[in-house]
């Protein structure tokens, strides 16, 4: 895919103090517009910009502070730079490294060096080396290819930049051919240069329906894309891609379905967001976890990290940016007021590492808002290494997932063989306390049956002995009675015996007489 037609064209100029840089961009737009003088600190301080139209293309020309300056310090020369990549992005752009035709020394070395490290590996590919005092070579009787192998180093940096290079002579008396040539040759190699998929922005946006989710999309793009209604109920439900250039450089836009969804299964939600990471391959560099400001941060939004989590792994956190869109209904309340009056967002943001931004989406003009959330995935990349959530990652957090999903079945299988093994022993148990109670049961009642046995065994014996006393009394009443009835019948027996004797005497004492 090739790039579009370039209409406008910003230069960048970089490098360190004193080396004709300002020079260089009078020479471009063939006037004196940027103060150049020849000094070791540098002459411009802050941000310069002019514009001119050049072989009819209207060209502007953004003069930097140089480095090494001893009145502005590295962090401030940083923020300036950073200031003006947002500035110039917004349409097609080319940066001149400007090194002037000398001994390229350790000093030269280390600001070519700070200079890529500003601008990473995207807009290098959009870097030129512009070399002044080419008056110098000429004096010498020296080409530029000459010079150039004479230093290692230098050489080194060359082959770096693929050869991008070009020679400024800022006394020639036709400055305008020679910035004519390097406009050309620059606009040239920005028309033929494809767009490189590996190294453009994919943005993937998530979030729950009525959020501002795909008007968001809208934003980012300058153009309304994705259908966008102000409704509860969801619009889309299966992922949209769309590739656009968004301030000069590439960018895809993955709009996803939204969660808590009615309408979709939880297994098609997930299988959308993997197609979303698929379609941003070999991997977004951004996900956009979207939220509105005027929200309450609810149970169901503290959900959304989890739900994030539990798809995509905890590795996505390092690759999110929350996005609050409706920033207009803010007014005059800063952002990081709701976002530290709020424990749940508060610890999202954290997640994220820190990082959030705000969009108003009813602006679709409002080109800066976009270029500051360009500028804050650059810096999310950068943190990360350079790299992209990949697919790789993608397939560990589903693999890891799997594994959970393995592990949690696993457990779930060992806790219902638990659960039953524990049902069979309370079974186990109650059978064996019903037996023990029903042996307990008859054992009392053999107790009871025992005790009122021997209970009435003993009455009977009671009887028994009772009754044989008694019978043993009346027997011996009976006895005694009989006892005293002989007795008396033998004492009466005796005096009958007596009495007759007496009268058998008596008789005999009368016969005698």
């Amino acid at each position: 895919m090739m790039a579009g037609k370039i209409r406008g064209l910003n230069v960048v100029l970089l490098g360190r103090s004193g080396i004709g840089k300002s020079a260089s961009g009078n020479t471009i737009l063939g006037k004196e517009a940027f103060k150049s003088k020849k000094s070791s600190t540098s002459v411009t301080r802050d941000i310069a910009a002019e514009s001119g139209m050049i072989c009819g293309r209207w060209v502007t020309v953004f003069d930097t502070p140089g480095l090494f300056s001893t009145e502005l310090s590295d962090h401030e020369i940083q923020k300036k730079f950073l200031k003006t990549f947002q500035q110039c992005e917004s349409d097609s752009c080319v940066f001149l490294l400007v090194i002037k035709v000398d001994r390229f020394t350790g000093k030269e070395r280390e600001a070519v060096e700070k200079i890529e490290k500003l601008l990473g590996d995207e807009r290098l590919k959009k870097t030129w080396i512009l070399f002044t005092r080419g008056d110098k070579l000429e004096d010498e009787n020296m080409t530029i290819e000459e010079y150039i192998s004479q230093s290692e180093p230098l050489k080194k940096v060359v082959q770096k930049y693929d050869k991008r290079y070009h020679v400024f002579n800022n006394k020639t008396k036709q400055p305008s051919v020679q910035a004519r040539l390097l406009l050309e040759k620059c606009i040239q190699s920005l028309k033929d240069a494809p767009v490189d998929r590996l190294s453009s922005r994919r943005i993937v946006l998530l979030g729950k329906t009525g959020v501002g989710k795909s008007a968001a999309g809208n934003t980012i793009l300058g153009w309304r894309e994705f259908i966008s209604v102000q409704s509860m109920s969801s619009v889309i439900r299966v992922c949209s891609e769309v590739h656009a250039t968004v301030s000069g450089r590439s960018v895809s836009v993955v709009d996803t379905p939204p969660f808590f969804d009615t309408q979709m299964r939880p297994e098609e939600l997930v299988t959308e967001i993997a197609r979303s990471v698929y379609l941003s391959s070999p991997g977004p560099h951004a996900f956009l976890i979207v939220l509105r400001v005027i929200d309450r941060f609810t149970e169901q939004e503290q959900k959304i990290p989890q739900m994030i989590e539990m798809m995509l792994g905890q590795e996505v956190f390092k690759y999110s940016i929350i996005l609050f869109t409706h920033g207009d209904l803010l007014e005059d309340e800063p952002i990081e007021d709701l976002i530290v009056e709020n424990r749940r967002l508060r610890h999202l943001v954290q997640q994220c590492g820190g990082r959030y931004h705000i969009f108003n989406n009813r602006d679709l003009n409002n080109r800066e808002q976009v270029n500051d959330l360009l500028q804050k995935i650059d810096s999310m990349i950068a943190q990360n290494g350079g790299g992209h959530y990949s697919n790789q990652m993608y397939e560990d957090a589903q693999n890891f997932r799997r594994e959970e999903e393995k592990q949690r079945l696993r457990h779930e299988e060992n806790r219902r063989r638990e659960e039953k093994q524990r049902h069979e022993m309370e079974k186990v148990r109650a059978e064996f306390e019903a037996n023990r109670s029903e042996q307990e049961r008859l054992r009392a009642e053999r107790q009871r049956d025992e005790e009122k046995r021997r209970r009435e065994e003993k009455q009977i014996q009671e009887e028994m002995e009772r009754v044989r006393k008694e019978m043993e009394e009346r027997f011996r009443a009976e006895y005694e009675a009989e006892r005293s009835e002989r007795e008396r019948l033998r004492a009466e027996r005796q005096r009958d015996e007596e009495k007759r004797r007496r009268g058998e005497k008596q008789k005999e004492a009368c016969v005698c007489s």
